[in-house]
């Protein structure tokens, strides 16, 4: 494996392993009665302030980008930021945390068939077996055979079925802007112009007069930073050097690292089954290694393989 691959995994699986053990966080948000729509754009503005005052002390050149390229940056953030973010937080808000991340996880086969039908990817034996593994694991992982599972909630399942698509789209609109910009750039105008789409559903000043407690703000910087700027950051860093269909299917981690916060902090038990979908996650994500990409670098869908990460990536500052 090339080092620059090596980054790449290593990137998704740190990202996601931060939107897995977030997710508590904001179910708890949710159980205070903070509505999904509210939550996403206090997460989206506190992000884009925090990020807007790093690329102002360190950076401003990653603020710049052309007239042109607006139109990209409001469907990414109307459509891959905002439309993604609120299905997802109003799936975990409505049905089981576990099971909405195992719908969202459908995302993964969208993009693989988009690529192998739109940017004629090759899919290979070992990449659909890889696939399969990883839904395999993520259902033993989240207790899928469980009976009581089978109570579900309707509408949770149809808003997870959104958030997967727009997920997909997420993903793959965003790699194509990472042949013209860093991570962070596309991360600050897409959270930017998906937190102004959000703000016309949401009262900014109902937000600052709610007289949330000094708990619940720092939960909110908790979430801006630690399930939304750090992991989105090195999920698109990630993306920079596997590609999407890589990246996605390494993304089971997510629930794995779900189920294990939970099992830590809210005591959850892990049964043997639980325990088998982990390590089938994980033989998924060594099984994309074992037959290489055929295509070439220089091809119309392929992104660029850097060795070195941004420059915030060190301090680790998109699910």
């Amino acid at each position: 494996m090339e080092r620059g691959e090596l980054r790449g995994y290593l990137c998704v699986l740190a990202g996601t392993t931060l939107w897995g053990v977030s997710t508590v966080v904001a179910k708890s948000l949710f159980a205070l009665g903070i509505p999904p729509a509210q939550l996403v754009f206090i997460r989206l503005v506190l992000s884009v302030l925090i990020l807007l005052l790093v690329f102002l002390c360190f950076n401003r050149s990653r603020l710049v980008i052309s007239t042109s390229e607006i139109p990209y940056f409001v469907i990414l953030g109307w459509v891959g930021v905002a439309a993604n973010q609120f299905t997802y937080y109003f799936t975990i808000s409505k049905i089981h945390i576990g099971l909405g991340l195992l719908i969202q996880y459908f995302g993964a086969i969208w993009v693989t068939l988009y690529a192998f039908r739109f940017q004629k990817e090759p899919i290979s034996k070992w990449k659909i077996l890889a696939l399969f593994m990883a839904l395999l694991g993520c259902y033993l992982a989240v207790g899928g055979y469980r009976i009581d599972l089978l109570r579900l909630n309707g509408v949770g399942i149809l808003s997870g079925l959104a958030c997967s698509l727009f997920g997909a789209f997420y993903v793959l609109y965003g790699e194509k802007g990472l042949k013209r910009h860093d991570p962070w750039t596309l991360i600050f105008y897409g959270f930017g112009f998906g937190a102004i789409a959000v703000g016309f559903f949401v009262s900014p000043v109902q937000i600052v007069t709610g007289g949330y407690s000094l708990k619940m703000w720092m939960a909110f910087f908790y979430i801006a930073i630690f399930q939304t700027l750090i992991p989105f950051g090195l999920y698109f860093s990630g993306i920079d050097r596997i590609r999407a269909t890589r990246a996605s299917i390494t993304s089971a981690w997510e629930i794995i690292s779900g189920a294990l916060s939970a099992y830590v902090v809210l005591g959850e038990m892990l049964y043997p089954l639980q325990i088998m979908g982990g390590i089938a996650v994980i033989a998924a994500i060594i099984l994309l290694q074992i037959e290489k990409e055929r295509t070439a670098p220089s091809s119309s869908f392929a992104i660029r393989q850097k060795d070195n990460p941004p420059p915030l990536s060190s301090s680790r500052v998109r699910s």
